[in-house]
């Protein structure tokens, strides 16, 4: 019997024996016994609440880009590599641009987490050409583990302060 087949044999053995036992049993218990830790990003973006398409994301890490995708559905799927901070750029032309830096740095012991669904409208660029640009380069959201809710979420603190912000940049916009 080659190794490719008595591994999968042997880890779902273990599986049934667990179970037959009435134990929650996991592959994976420790992050040091597997490789290619990621956190899995789910997006969708609209364009003034409706449907888009053709978009571009870019992907940084660490300040320096590491991909771009264009998407023509406005959803995509993202895999960011833990211990690293990441910003996801998402341009359309016409409309402003969002920012969403994400942190993927975990506690050592965290092994399972959901995936960080990221859900993002864009508005037109020229919505806010009345407006003081200062809050416009700001992340949209800033994402990192959330302790208590054992996963990755966005700050909602951050996120608040900063749709107020935007708020009062739309009531600008509209001149007088």
């Amino acid at each position: 019997m080659s190794i490719r087949i008595l591994l999968p044999l042997i880890a779902l053995i273990g599986t049934l024996g667990a179970q037959a036992q009435g134990k929650k049993s996991t592959l994976v218990d420790r992050r040091d016994q597997a490789s290619g830790w990621y956190v899995p990003v789910h997006g969708k973006v609209t364009a003034s609440g409706g449907d888009t398409k053709n978009l571009s994301i870019k992907i940084y890490r660490e300040n320096e880009l590491i991909g771009q995708i264009t998407t023509k559905r406005g959803r995509f799927t993202l895999e960011l590599d833990l211990e690293s901070s990441y910003s996801i750029l998402v341009e359309k032309e016409g409309y402003l641009s969002k920012l969403v830096t994400i942190d993927t740095h975990t506690p050592d012991q965290e092994v399972s987490y959901p995936a960080y669904d990221c859900f993002l409208n864009l508005e037109p660029a020229d919505k806010f050409t009345h407006s003081d640009p200062f809050y416009l380069d700001f992340p949209s959201a800033v994402v990192r583990w959330n302790q208590e809710m054992s996963g990755f979420y966005h700050s909602n603190h951050y996120l608040t302060d900063i749709q107020t912000k935007m708020a009062f940049l739309q009531a600008q916009a509209v001149p007088n």
